[in-house]
């Protein structure tokens, strides 16, 4: 699958200086040339340069230009005249046009377009099947994203197209739909779109050029390409994409991680289990996935809580590394005087933090807001429970935030008062952005020993990458 760099400029000097800093005979650059004031075609298709998709919209469409139909006609042929590779029509222009275009074709490729800014519907064969009738030598069809299904819906339009020997650019618009710009290359897409920064991008959820080439390698994914990734809501800001992808890289295997953005666990594994090899799960489906999986061979069976899982046999398999990660960090504090600890929080997280202190022999205080929530869970897993405003009267000597409190974008910053802390101390964070959360600021000031967020995630990754590598074999 190619990657196509598209731009929308506003001038001849913007649009060149684009063209020459990506000058090579693999590129390929859309010019969306509606927004050009100062537009000269003979300047811009003058050779050198990359092959370019030169497409001019209408205001309805999302572009900006507003002359006639005869006048955009006119364009577009000067275009084709001057030795345009590719020329973008849109089917909603109507047949004559479409056939108009095609008809003064020559050397230049149309791509007749169809894009959909509401939804994804059920069924686009039918769609996808008119549109092959205009002759056009490739066929793009774009919708937008109400949830992770609809991908499989472009997926599934992309193998059609590949089984007719159709070249067809298929996608879905919006963060949900971002995976169908990253994945096209397992099911025969031909291009996909990129963005020079995420300023200036031309539709939304679109990447950047350098996310699709350098971090999920999308020009080189193919039909044998194994897929992995994060499943949860929100996922945009996780590392686990550039840490598993690099290790995929590294170790020369022909698998992609990417994120999944999902609302319904269930729907997604109905159209996805096909798919995918392995997955990393992440709030709020961290519980929510126990009862779908079919196997585990870890101790997270003990408290229902998975953070990976693996497909073996057409069977999921569950395992929990945050479990193993934070026990074996904790270990290298062994020599700390005490064996108290105190977790914040009643979610999945710190579930596994409660289940990890306990391991590791220490005495464990669930701590939450919830007091009838706190005796089901304490009882639930035979540790003692509190409420934060009791927090002053306990003496842990670890203090663990399975909350999200101090992540960025949380309005609450701080979830234990310095006061508490004390030099004997060792604080551990989940939270991972930022890596220094306001908890970890105050205990460094302290004098206190920190395990941050980074490094669990970095630990359990590790952890993680093994499952992932050895269901690949």
């Amino acid at each position: 699958m190619k990657i196509c760099l598209s731009t929308a400029p506003n001038s001849m000097r913007e649009t060149l200086k684009v063209i020459r800093g990506y000058h090579d005979a693999s590129n390929i650059i859309e010019v969306r040339i509606d927004g050009i004031k100062d537009l000269n075609l003979a300047q811009l298709l003058q050779h050198p340069r990359p092959k370019l998709i030169i497409t001019n919209r209408r205001r309805s469409e999302g572009g900006k230009f507003i002359g006639s139909a005869n006048q955009q006609f006119e364009i577009l042929s000067e275009t084709i005249r001057l030795g345009a590779e590719y020329v973008d029509v849109e089917y909603s222009w109507g047949d004559t046009f479409v056939n108009k275009i095609i008809s003064q074709s020559k050397e230049t490729k149309i791509i007749c377009s169809y894009h959909n800014f509401e939804g994804t519907q059920n069924n686009l064969d039918p769609l996808y099947r008119l549109m092959r009738k205009t002759g056009a030598h490739i066929i793009k069809i774009a919708t937008t994203a109400k949830g992770i299904a609809d991908n499989k819906v472009i997926f599934d339009l992309m193998k059609a197209a590949h089984k007719d020997r159709q070249k067809i650019i298929a996608l879905c618009m919006g963060e949900a739909g971002q995976i169908s710009r990253i994945l096209g290359g397992k099911f025969g897409n031909y291009l996909t779109y990129a963005s020079l920064s995420d300023q200036v991008r031309t539709a939304d959820g679109q990447l950047t050029y350098d996310e699709l080439k350098n971090i999920y390698h999308a020009d080189k994914l193919n039909h044998r390409t194994k897929i992995f990734g994060l499943v949860g809501n929100p996922v945009k800001h996780s590392k686990g994409i550039y840490f598993h992808n690099e290790v995929f890289s590294k170790k020369l295997h022909n698998a992609v991680y990417v994120n999944f953005l999902v609302n319904d666990l269930r729907l997604f594994l109905s159209a996805f289990q096909d798919l995918f090899s392995g997955l990393s799960i992440t709030m709020p489906f961290k519980e929510e996935i126990a009862p779908l999986i079919d196997k585990v061979y870890d101790d997270a069976s003990q408290f229902g809580v998975f953070n990976t899982v693996i497909k073996r046999r057409s069977k999921l398999v569950g395992f929990n590394t945050d479990l193993d990660a934070i026990s074996s960090l904790v270990k290298k504090h062994s020599k700390l005087n005490g064996k108290e600890a105190a977790v914040l929080g009643t979610g999945a997280t710190a579930k596994t933090m409660v289940y990890s202190s306990m391991r590791n022999g220490y005495r464990t205080t669930i701590i939450g807001r919830d007091s009838k929530k706190l005796k089901i869970l304490a009882r639930e897993i035979g540790c003692e429970w509190t409420t934060f405003d009791k927090l002053h009267s306990l003496n842990p000597h670890i203090l663990m935030n399975g909350t999200s409190v101090g992540m960025k974008g949380n309005p609450v910053r701080r979830i234990v008062h310095k006061e508490i802390l004390r030099k004997d101390m060792l604080i551990i964070d989940a939270v991972y952005n930022p890596v220094m959360t306001p908890l970890l600021q105050d205990a460094v000031q302290t004098g206190c020993k920190i395990i941050t967020g980074l490094e669990l995630f970095e630990k359990q990754a590790k952890l993680q990458s093994k499952y992932f590598i050895d269901c690949m074999k």
